[in-house]
């Protein structure tokens, strides 16, 4: 064997000397530390146990709120899901009904006139002072009667025809068929387009004096024009040219309040005027008392210088023969010396004299 296996070999030993060594070092300790080991084992186990069951307990508890809610949303759903057929049911049959009301073109023409009445009471206006409902005028075709006569601050009025044509308007709005709604929409302008003809013929203008040059067609939903404008764009200038304006609850509403603020600024007008005259005929009568009193005090001037003229004649005149008679030896019930003092208003009448000056 060389010296180099020899080398080798020794190394090889050395190292398994300390392997070995490490090895019965490291068994003593681990013999010496079993207790603690199984003691942290055994505490370990417990907590992993306390956790194993907490989770458990976590994930039933979870469960069953997660049940209990869906269960609970399941219901509210179906309330609400049975709450919400019920009104579309309830609003269904009372479109149906609304429906079946305003294809009587009685109804439709009431309820254009009611439209009308609520719209001119809101904006503020009187029955009988700012507008005639249902007035009936003579002409030479007839009686005519417009649904309302809207007086204006300057005599003259505002002639307001409500119409409602929905027949095909109404059917439309049941109809699946696209094609047949163009139709039954065509349809509708054609009869708005009808109603101005008839208004434009009725010639209000020229019958009624007062009235200005142009009539109101009133149609109560806004619906109902827009669909007539939206099959006829030329609607509005085709009726322009027979001076009817087509009107919708917005646009009548500002009409009449704007007539309504013409009337109270006429009214603030004529108040002013009332108050100018009354101002007026006040200063005059004032005029006329004052002249009165002056004479009244010129009156009593003249009645207080003749009473000092008396009084001054009584002392000058009679009291000095009465003091002579009584020297005399004339005696009477009381002596002149007896006699009452009458007093002068000298005092008096110079105030008078002084505030008649003044005025």
């Amino acid at each position: 064997m060389d010296s180099a296996a020899v080398l080798i070999m020794a190394i090889a030993l050395v190292f398994l000397g300390i392997g070995f060594g490490y090895f019965l070092g490291s068994r003593g300790n681990r013999s010496s530390n079993v207790p603690e080991l199984e003691s942290g084992l055994t505490s370990l186990s417990d907590a992993i146990d306390r956790i194993t069951k907490s989770v458990s307990a976590q994930q039933v508890s979870s469960a069953e709120s997660s049940a209990a809610l869906r269960t609970e949303l399941t219901v509210s759903i179906a309330n609400q899901s049975e709450s919400l057929l019920r009104s579309v049911s309830e609003v269904k049959a009372q479109a149906q009904q609304l429906s079946s009301v305003l294809s009587r073109s009685g109804a439709r023409g009431q309820w254009g006139e009611m439209e009308l009445t609520r719209l001119v009471e809101a904006a503020g206006m009187i029955n009988r002072v700012h507008f005639l409902d249902q007035n009936t005028i003579d002409s030479a075709q007839g009686k005519l009667r417009p649904d309302l006569q809207v007086m204006l601050s300057n005599g003259r009025c505002i002639l307001i025809d409500a119409k409602t044509p929905m027949d095909s308007f109404l059917r439309s709005a049941g109809n699946q068929s696209e094609e047949s709604i163009d139709a039954l929409m065509s349809a509708h302008a054609d009869a708005v387009i009808r109603h101005i003809e008839q208004l434009g013929r009725k010639a209000y203008g020229a019958e009624v004096l007062e009235a200005i040059d142009f009539v109101v067609m009133f149609l109560p939903s806004e619906a109902l024009l827009e669909a007539a404008l939206h099959q006829r764009p030329d609607l509005l200038d085709f009726a322009f040219s027979r001076n009817i304006v087509p009107a919708t609850p917005t646009t009548l509403f500002a009409l009449l309040r704007a007539v309504s603020l013409g009337w109270q600024n006429s009214d603030m007008v004529e108040q002013a005027e009332e108050i100018s005259r009354l101002s007026q005929e006040m200063y005059s009568r004032l005029d006329t008392v004052l002249s009165h009193f002056a004479s009244v005090g010129k009156s009593l001037g003249a009645a207080v210088g003749h009473y000092n003229s008396a009084v001054g004649s009584i002392e000058t005149r009679l009291r000095p023969t009465g003091r002579a008679l009584t020297d005399l030896g004339v005696r009477g019930v009381k002596n002149e010396s007896e006699l009452s003092a009458t007093p002068s208003l000298d005092v008096f009448a110079s105030n008078l004299s002084d505030s008649d000056s003044v005025t």
